[in-house]
């Protein structure tokens, strides 16, 4: 069986390289939420932190969310395997943000050093998730905190649906999401390292009401779980004619395509 694509180092370039395809995904919840939320302000509402104080954020991502963050006065230490990503935040320019590029499983960071540590929508992308838990347990300070939030197990399930239908129609196997490798159903494996875990949820959907608009969606990563990918993304244009086909009739029917959304946050808290 190949190596699913979440942990493929030659996928996770393609798909991470630079930030265009998360913009896309990320521009779909900003315009196209059933009901809009402030993912951001939800999130760091359980980070409790104090100014002055370090987080450091494993899988920092262009740091989307981190002018919320600024508004706590802290220092963030912000860390990927993507040098494209660690460029996305020196391009920002801010003396309280120091990116570097790292590997999750074995952090640079001192021991007992961070006051609050997150991992968002990440630890999918980690071979060993353990070992990257661990890591995130050793810097943090007595008395710290950590977030880890992912997708639900559930995550796109009507696109997902679609998707598989059109790969069994053309000949291909279907991947595993990636949610499949860490969900908010893991909620013991973040607790073998953190037993005090808790798990918030937040459920909600997108309602796309043009084809265009899903399509654009799908096309920034949920096209590519198929096996095997073609390299040269010659497997697309039959599943976007497929899929789009398929929302066509939902949309004529319905007045928009409802795809379901469930984002979940672990937090657990270290003894002083």
């Amino acid at each position: 069986m190949s190596t699913h694509k979440a942990i493929d180092p030659n996928y996770l370039q393609y798909q991470y390289g630079t930030a265009e395809k998360l913009r896309i995904r990320q521009e779909a919840h900003r315009l196209y939420s059933e009901t809009p939320t402030d993912y951001g302000a939800w999130l760091f509402g359980h980070l409790d932190a104090q100014p002055g104080e370090i987080v450091l954020d494993v899988g920092c991502g262009p740091g989307t969310f981190y002018p919320v963050l600024r508004t706590f006065g802290v220092k963030i230490v912000a860390l990927d395997a993507s040098l494209g990503m660690v460029s996305e935040i020196e391009a920002q320019n801010v003396a309280t943000q120091w990116p570097a590029q790292a590997n999750a499983e074995r952090l640079p960071i001192a021991a007992a050093s961070c006051h609050r540590v997150m991992a968002n929508h990440m630890l999918y992308h980690v071979p060993d998730q353990v070992a990257a838990l661990t890591e995130m347990r050793r810097v943090l300070r007595p008395g710290g905190r950590v977030l880890i939030s992912t997708n639900s197990q559930n995550n796109h399930i009507e696109l997902l649906d679609l998707h598989r239908s059109a790969a069994a129609q053309l000949g291909f196997a279907a991947s595993p999401s990636t949610e499949h490798r860490f969900n908010t159903g893991h909620l013991e494996l973040v607790r073998s390292v953190f037993p005090t875990a808790v798990l918030y949820e937040q459920h909600a959907a997108f309602a796309f009401p043009t084809t265009a608009s899903a399509l654009a969606y799908y096309a920034s990563g949920i096209i590519d779980l198929v096996d095997p990918r073609s390299a040269d993304d010659s497997h697309q244009p039959q599943f976007l004619a497929i899929l789009g086909g398929q929302i066509d009739a939902i949309i004529a029917e319905k007045g928009i395509f409802r795809v379901y959304k469930g984002v979940g946050v672990f937090v657990a808290d270290i003894e002083p």
